[in-house]
């Protein structure tokens, strides 16, 4: 049996997974995260401080720690938004190169769309549906259509939970007016693709770990998050100061201050998609990685 890792530097959290199996079945054998929100004070001008990357390079370090403990056959390091927006983004990678001696590779808004689609329905049971897929992250949302063999659609949006944070919330708990600047930029940068994908007719609607993920362990629904239930929450939210929020079951501490714009983003495609429930598969982009690994 091989063993694989994979580590995914995102714009909030970094996540290392390893596997261990074959091309046909693999088993997860450790995963950890780590809060290290390398964006931010980034939206403000395209630039990654000084700060977020100590916190990212002792994060990395940890990691190299734990994979050396491991019989690793492949590994794989890919960031996504936040290194495809910020403008050090080079001067980041020879950093994490010269400290820590990993290469990380930038990909795609697309292939990071479709390695989260190949994750999440190997992750839930969609019975040949076609299934809309969501990963709320924190710097963009990637959107993709299709069923367990093919992706019709595999699009990212530069627009996520951490950025409208940066953006528009100076106040705790947020303004009205901060609010509607939040729902204004979402519908610019979704509409369009929301009505696109409207005409796919996606019969299933599948959320993935992360903003979903905690959402929908805060809320523990029996049955998917129904639009109703998302509203009601919506509403406390606005109310709460994010120490406030910090004290919910379920919720990562370091993931409070972006909960309600996750949660604005996810019920703005709801609304554009006329779809009322959203299933949340247990994985998605590090095991979309991890399949492709063991599949080679």
């Amino acid at each position: 049996m091989k063993q694989v890792a994979v580590v995914d530097l995102g714009t909030n959290a970094m996540r290392l997974a390893i596997g261990q199996g074959t091309a046909g079945h693999y088993d997860l054998v450790n995963y950890i995260r780590y809060p290290n929100r390398l964006s931010e004070g980034m939206f403000a001008d395209g630039m990654l401080k000084q700060a977020a990357i100590e916190r990212t390079l002792n994060g990395l370090l940890e990691i190299h720690s734990v994979i050396s403990a491991y019989r690793i056959d492949r590994l794989r390091l890919i960031s996504t938004s936040v290194l495809r927006t910020a403008k050090n983004s080079d001067y980041f990678l020879h950093l994490v190169k010269e400290k820590t001696g990993f290469d990380i590779e930038i990909i795609s808004g697309s292939e990071e769309a479709r390695l989260i689609h190949t994750g999440a329905v190997n992750g839930i049971a969609i019975e040949g549906k076609r299934a809309l897929v969501i990963d709320i992250g924190g710097g963009s949302t990637e959107l993709s259509v299709g069923g367990p063999e093919t992706i019709e659609l595999a699009v990212s949006i530069e627009n996520g939970a951490v950025r409208l944070k940066e953006r528009f919330i100076t106040h705790d708990p947020p303004s009205a007016k901060e609010l509607r600047a939040i729902g204004r930029s979402i519908d610019d940068d979704f509409n369009g693709i929301l009505k696109h994908i409207g005409g796919l007719k996606p019969q299933v609607q599948i959320g993935v770990p992360g903003n979903i993920g905690t959402i929908y362990n805060t809320l523990k629904p029996s049955d998917g998050l129904r639009m109703g239930d998302l509203r009601i929450f919506y509403d406390k939210l606005c109310l709460l100061k994010v120490d406030g929020i910090k004290t919910m079951t379920g919720l990562e501490e370091d993931k409070a201050d972006i909960l309600l714009p996750g949660l604005i983003i996810l019920m703005k495609i709801m609304e554009g998609t006329g779809m009322d429930n959203c299933y949340v598969s247990q994985k998605g982009l590090l095991h979309g990685i991890m399949i492709n690994l063991f599949a080679r």
